[in-house]
């Protein structure tokens, strides 16, 4: 806010009080005087020069219209890129009759638009007929709205029919998009014309937040509600996907096929979807009744129970603990090349980019990678698409429920351990974003709606959900997400909505909640501090709220204490809501630890001091994973303790939590250099023996980091036989630290695992050791990325060829950056053209330059070299660099 704003503000805000106060409760008659205020000619100065500027407000839509369905015909140009495509909406005025009908329709070709309505009939018999009857309307098509006129006012009891013809031609959009949705032209041609050997052509569409308008014309908003149906006609050796049922598929007598997909249910138009190629449906057992099937390439069609195998598991999981059963006809899940962003809820029918969740039955030993992702867009099949979002001002409905439907899934199937550390990831994520900026969770004044999808909306708003389950208690909590679903199912919603459903369940006035997480910005910042009085046996508790309370609120803070003195824990329940509250307890002696937070659950930044002895005491006896955390956080910072070292070596075989045994790892790693004694043996144990693949993984990296030893050679190459590619990749970056030599043996054998870990070992190998001969390893992996995984690929290659001496080598090297800075990935290009100027065009520049100097010392001094073989030595050069330089200037437009 400028300034002089606020200095005006507080201006007026003062003269408002001078008025108010100035009045007189009487039971006279006499008049109510006001205090004549101060005038101040600088405040009407800046007034004069610079009044204040209207605030931004992002009001929910509108309903003049409402869809009720939506009937597709689509074909496809694929030579084009375009859809040719005729739409049939059934539609009626909302509540307020009108004669007119206003469209979102991007960028398209509109050949006709044709209006009718159904008149009803009673034949001989008396049997209701109805016919469609023709009417005369006309249309206006500009700016991406398509404004037809009805030609008479309806009113909301008179349903009428629109059929428009067009095209779609989502190339030609102006190009769009946000950090979180990198493109906005709702339908995505994938290599059409196979120029790509290593890309399956296909086609997919992407909705949210307002793009499906670029392949059918619709009121492309939230607010809308509605069943459809798509009669997708393509070539039969393709297969497709759409939301609801396949109710036929008809082969056509010029080698297409035609597909009926109809969804039954209503939903939002931004959640309709599309997918069409040579993909391999893999069908799951169903849940009750219910289809369960994954569309995957047929590289990943043996793999792909493994990747989505635990989907109905969630179904069920999430079916039960809502008390609101999975509503859609079907669930299904698809693969896709290029995807925009992660992956997309559209209702019935989840499509997930290939570098979230691809991954070979062998890789998923590690883990799998993409099964958060998969319980996230799941849980959107409640939280978004069944009870939507009314307006994205009120994302928080959607995606900070889908954030916290993973630690949902992950406390069900992992236990609690899992869950909080999935969750502390998040809450690190909020917290990274929220040095840049502070926003409300719930707010209409953003800029671009893509703005909403941020750290606050998943992030911030999943930590919050879970303090209020914390509040109110599990059976609270889901008792009142069952009402809030079943009081909005098809239907929209605002965050009000959610905290009348608590409010109702709990018979609690919640707004105090709501008002400070949803409303404001910020998060609390605490001091702690606590003495104890041995004379009276008082334990007090000093807490201050520090934040900014110029941003942010001052909050009411329910919080546990646990209270651990004389072999006993004491668990007390605080509430903060002062700038500084002061809570005494009564303890037989001086506790061992106040454990402020007792649950781990606060959204909050929090300063409390504790001693070496409290955090060891904290650790061994306050076992959640927030406990243990901030325990061994102190205990890496001072691994010069003898006392707490000790500690670390145990964490490091015993801890329960695999994440904590790897952190004690790389502790102990830190301090192992004059420990082999003690260290060595225990870090060879771990590599052998522990129980997660990943924990020995860095069992071996810690050995690798600080000892030699033939013995550990032969470790390494042991490692290289097993099955969990974490270990095989340790193994192999050990030799290669060691060893590079027999490294660049080794990876010959290794050069065709598909695991990323592998590939990347060796393209860091290559690109530190290797020579123009290992170039054609780069070109042969290259179609195992995408996506954003393209620029570490990228950037490995480009130090790759940076070391490479043959032109030809390097021109085909800086073809291939080329091709992955050709994408419509803005994150991607930009990294493919860094790449490319740092290792390619600099490189050859300044061995242009280098020659030319030499050259002129030749010249001058016959004895610096040939001038003419250093000539024609440049003449190569400066082609090559030319070529590169073309190459890199070609994805720079």
């Amino acid at each position: 806010m400028n300034y002089k704003h606020i200095i005006f503000s507080a201006a007026i805000f003062g003269f408002v009080a001078a008025c108010s106060s100035s009045k007189k409760t009487t039971k006279t008659n006499e008049p109510i005087t006001m205090a004549e205020p101060a005038i101040n000619l600088d405040t009407i100065k800046i007034l004069a020069e610079e009044p204040p500027k209207k605030k931004i407000y992002q009001a929910t839509p509108s309903k003049t219209n409402d869809i009720i369905h939506t009937k597709l015909w689509v074909s496809f140009d694929w030579q084009k890129s375009q859809l040719i495509g005729k739409a049939e909406l059934q539609a009626k005025p909302y509540f307020y009759a009108t004669d007119m009908l206003y469209l979102n329709a991007r960028g398209m070709d509109i050949k006709s638009v044709a209006l009718s309505r159904l008149e009803s009939t009673k034949d001989k018999k008396g049997n209701t007929i109805s016919t469609k009857v023709n009417l005369t309307s006309t249309y206006k098509y500009e700016n991406d709205s398509l404004k037809i006129n009805l030609g008479k006012t309806f009113t909301a009891k008179e349903e009428y029919y629109v059929t428009i013809e067009y095209i779609s031609k989502p190339n030609e959009l102006k190009a769009g998009g946000s950090s979180a949705i990198s493109d906005d032209k709702g339908l995505y041609f994938i290599n059409p014309t196979g120029s790509d050997p290593d890309k399956m052509p296909q086609i997919w569409t992407q909705g949210e937040t307002q793009s499906n308008s670029a392949w059918f014309p619709t009121i492309d908003n939230p607010t809308e509600k509605m069943t459809d149906e798509i009669y997708m006609t393509v070539d039969d050796k393709y297969t497709t996907l759409s939301n609801g049922l396949l109710k036929e598929s008809k082969k056509n007598t010029d080698g297409t096929r035609t597909d009926h997909w109809v969804m039954d249910l209503p939903h939002a138009p931004y959640l309709v979807m599309m997918a069409v190629g040579e993909f391999k449906k893999v069908t799951d057992e169903p849940w009750n009744g219910k289809e369960i099937s994954y569309y995957v390439e047929k590289e990943y069609e043996p793999h792909a129970k493994a990747i989505f195998g635990k989907t109905k598991k969630m179904v069920e999981f999430y079916s039960t603990k809502l008390g609101v059963p999975y509503a859609w006809p079907k669930y299904a899940q698809i693969v896709v090349r290029d995807y925009v962003s992660g992956a997309m809820e559209n209702t019935s029918a989840t499509l997930h980019g290939d570098f979230v969740c691809y991954q070979t039955t062998r890789e998923i030993i590690d883990g799998a990678k993409g099964e958060s992702t998969i319980a996230h867009e799941l849980f959107h099949q409640w939280f978004g698409d069944l009870a939507s979002c009314e307006s994205w001002s009120n994302l928080t409905l959607n995606e900070s429920f889908a954030t916290y439907g993973e630690y949902l899934w992950e406390e069900f199937e992992y236990g609690r351990d899992a869950a909080d550390d999935h969750h502390a990831g998040s809450r690190y994520g909020y917290f990274a974003q929220s040095n840049q900026k502070q926003v409300d969770l719930v707010r209409f004044d953003y800029e671009e709606r893509e703005d909403m999808f941020d750290a606050f909306s998943y992030n911030k708003g999943g930590q919050i959900l879970h303090m209020l389950r914390k509040y109110v208690g599990d059976d609270a909590f889901f008792a009142s997400l069952k009402l809030y679903l079943e009081k909005n199912k098809f239907k929209t919603a605002e965050a009000h909505d959610l905290r009348l459903a608590f409010e109702e369940v709990t018979g609690e006035d919640l707004n105090w909640f709501f008002n400070e997480w949803y409303y404001v910005k910020g998060h609390p910042e605490l001091n702690i501090k606590k003495s104890y009085d041995d004379a009276t046996k008082k334990l007090k508790l000093e807490i201050t709220q520090q934040q900014d309370f110029k941003v942010s609120p001052l909050y009411k803070l329910p919080v546990y204490v646990d209270i651990y003195a004389g072999g006993k824990k004491e668990r007390k329940r605080i509430w903060i809501d002062d700038v500084k509250n002061t809570f005494v307890f009564d303890v037989n002696s001086n506790p061992d630890l106040v454990n402020f937070d007792g649950e781990k659950q606060l959204l909050a930044k929090v300063t409390y001091e504790k001693t070496k002895d409290e955090f060891i005491y904290q650790y061994k006896n306050a076992a959640l994973w927030g406990d243990r955390d901030e325990a061994l956080e102190y205990f890496t910072e001072h691994m010069d303790d003898k006392v707490i070292y000790d500690l670390v070596k145990s964490i490091a075989q015993n801890d329960p939590w695999k994440k904590f045994r790897t952190d004690a790892i790389n502790a102990l790693s830190e301090v192992a250099k004059d420990k082999e004694a003690e260290l060595k043996p225990l870090f060879i144990g771990i590599s052998e023996k522990d129980a997660n693949t990943k924990v020995r993984a860095a069992a071996i990296k810690a050995l690798s980091a600080n000892y030699k030893g033939t013995d550990l050679d032969a470790l390494y190459e042991k490692a290289l036989n097993e099955q969990s590619y974490a270990i095989v990749s340790e193994g192999f970056d050990a030799i290669a630290k060691n060893n590079p030599e027999l490294a660049m043996k080794k990876a010959v054998s290794l050069e065709n695992e598909p695991s990323k870990e592998i590939i990347y070992s060796i393209a860091d190998l290559y690109a530190k050791n290797g020579t123009d001969e290992n170039h054609v390893f780069f070109k042969k992996v290259k179609n195992q990325f995408s996506g954003f995984e393209l620029m570490a690929y990228g950037n490995m290659y480009g130090k790759f060829l940076k070391r490479c001496t043959k032109p030809e080598t390097v021109i085909d090297g800086a073809k291939e950056l080329a091709k992955v800075g050709a994408t419509d990935n803005k994150y991607v290009k930009y990294a493919a053209q860094k790449v490319m100027k740092d290792n390619l065009v600099n490189v050859w520049q300044d061995k242009e330059d280098k020659l030319k100097a030499k050259i002129e010392k030749a010249k001058a001094d016959p004895s610096v070299g040939d001038a003419t073989k250093l000539t024609e030595e440049l003449k190569v050069v400066t082609d090559t660099k030319k070529q590169i330089l073309d190459l890199y200037n070609s994805i720079k437009k």
